[in-house]
């Protein structure tokens, strides 16, 4: 984490809040904050620690000439990689991407239980739901699927 990135996530968690991502432009122009909660986070939320940020005065000095502030949760295309993205989206179906040699990759099931250890998904094997435990260790990175 570079020293702009820093700054911003100790606001941020000062706040309360959870950084999931920080990026900066590379040529300049914009800084994207993506934050949360472990129970989802509410616009207010975001518009508080939002004036934080921008009313801070090491930000106003280094920062607020040069780049446009955004703040924001994260969406749904955001790649669950974390314990804690799992829990969130405990019951949904998810495409998982990970380095487990026992089955396939990428792996299509539901998630069922989730700890900093295991991933435990709801999966169809030869027509019959099965569960199954990915070690978190093992796992790259997962995407919600979306029912249409």
């Amino acid at each position: 984490m570079n020293e702009m990135q820093r700054f911003i996530a100790d606001i941020v968690e000062a706040s309360g809040l959870m950084v999931e991502d920080i990026k900066m432009s590379e040529t300049g122009g914009t800084i994207k904050v993506v934050c949360d909660t472990e129970k989802g986070i509410s616009s207010s939320e975001l518009v508080s620690v939002t004036k934080k940020i921008l009313k801070n005065e090491e930000f106003d000095e280094k920062y607020a000439s040069n780049y446009r502030l955004e703040v924001s949760s994260p969406g749904i295309d955001m790649p669950l990689t974390k314990a804690r993205h799992f829990a969130k989206n405990r019951d949904r179906d998810i495409e998982l991407q990970h380095e487990c040699e026992k089955y396939k990759s990428p792996l299509k099931g539901t998630i069922k239980d989730v700890d900093e250890e295991v991933l435990t998904l709801a999966v169809k094997i030869k027509k019959e739901i099965s569960t199954i435990r990915i070690p978190m260790g093992k796992v790259i990175s997962a995407m919600v699927r979306l029912k249409w």
